[in-house]
């Protein structure tokens, strides 16, 4: 059985790669919002459809499906880059990622969200975002 490594970010490391990450980040959501907009819109023509068909609500609905694949594929391609990074997603809508790290010698996850400016959160690996708490001032590297 192949052993996956992973990257432990430490604060300085994290934000370092925090361009890159909020770059990505922000595109992730934006399909997000655009996926789920083009989702409602082909539910809702899914059931006119039950009704008397016209042609310009099949073309719309097959636009549709189009537009929600393709949202979906980019996301799949933005998730698996932050994956490769060892950056977990948590919330899509929200734009939440989790750093892995260790925190006094213990599994945690440094914490971002999209319109912070740095990584300034963590919380143990074992809870969400709700049991955030600031990064002690002790792992902020000098300077920063």
């Amino acid at each position: 059985m192949a052993t996956l490594t992973h990257t432990l970010y430490g604060v300085e490391e994290a934000n370092r790669v925090l361009p890159l990450v909020r770059s990505i980040v922000k595109d992730i959501v934006d399909d997000f919002r655009l996926l789920r907009t083009a989702g409602r819109e082909r539910r809702v023509l899914e059931v006119e459809q039950q009704g008397p068909g016209s042609l310009a609500v099949s073309k719309r609905l097959e636009a549709l499906k189009d537009e929600v694949s393709d949202h979906s594929r980019r996301i799949e391609g933005y998730l698996e880059e932050l994956a490769s990074l060892s950056i977990e997603v948590r919330d899509l809508e929200l734009g939440l990622i989790d750093f892995p790290a260790l925190i006094d010698g213990e599994p945690a996850y440094l914490s971002w969200r999209l319109g912070e400016t740095t990584v300034g959160y963590w919380h143990p690996a074992d809870c969400g975002f709700t049991e955030r708490k600031p990064v002690p001032s002790a792992l902020i590297p000098t300077g920063a």
